[in-house]
């Protein structure tokens, strides 16, 4: 299970590298294309005003509760052990993931609720929460958020069509520079590298090595 999930998450991960890397392009010739592979908060924002309200939401609850349910299998896969983990791939955010650690002992249901996200969803995977109940909390938690984009993204719809203006008249030196930027960082987090921020990465039950950080936010 255990290599399942990391396969998994590996390939979103990748994909999400791949539409950063496109960004430019994809954010105002194929907009949901971008979201399937690079939910990230800022393509959010970008595309929101542009694209259908349903299509908005469909895609990035498909996308991201994939990503969240592989993170909550893995988290259910390694127990205990997995929460060193994740506070060691979380760099220098390792003082949130404490923190939101802290908070989900106390209070898990609200925090899935109110923070759907790879860390919580492995947190709770490792409490032994049950899927059902994840799903019922992560869900709707993510779709207020979603929805919440999506109104406010009206609000400043006039600066986001600037800026997506400003972007199509830049996108093949801008893309250039992203693909760039996108290679250097995998070359960066490639296994083997030496990482200085927190060493090498021992996978519970495994043997040590170097892996790369999720690209999902936390």
């Amino acid at each position: 299970m255990v290599q399942l999930c990391l396969t998994v998450l590996g390939v979103l991960g990748t994909g999400s590298l791949i539409g950063v890397a496109f960004s430019l392009y994809l954010v105002n010739h194929w907009p949901l294309l971008l979201l399937a592979l690079s939910p990230l908060g800022r393509h959010m924002w970008l595309v929101a005003p542009t694209v259908n309200p349903a299509a908005f939401v469909v895609v990035l609850l498909l996308r991201r509760m994939a990503f969240y349910l592989a993170s909550f299998h893995l988290g259910r896969a390694l127990g205990p052990a997995g929460i060193e983990w994740v506070e060691r791939r979380a760099g220098r955010f390792a003082s949130w993931v404490r923190w939101v650690e802290q908070g989900f002992s106390r209070w898990s249901h609200p925090v899935v609720f109110l923070l759907p996200g790879p860390t919580v969803s492995g947190l709770a995977g490792v409490s032994g929460m049950r899927q059902g109940t994840f799903l019922a909390l992560a869900t709707p938690g993510l779709l207020i958020r979603l929805l919440a984009v999506l109104y406010f993204a009206e609000w400043i719809r006039d600066y986001i069509e600037t800026v997506l203006s400003w972007i199509d008249e830049v996108w093949i030196p801008g893309t250039v520079v992203m693909v760039v930027a996108v290679l250097l960082y995998r070359w960066k987090r490639r296994p083997g590298a030496i990482r200085l921020d927190d060493g090498p990465a021992r996978r519970p039950g495994g043997p040590t090595r170097s892996e790369p950080k999720a690209s999902e936010g936390r």
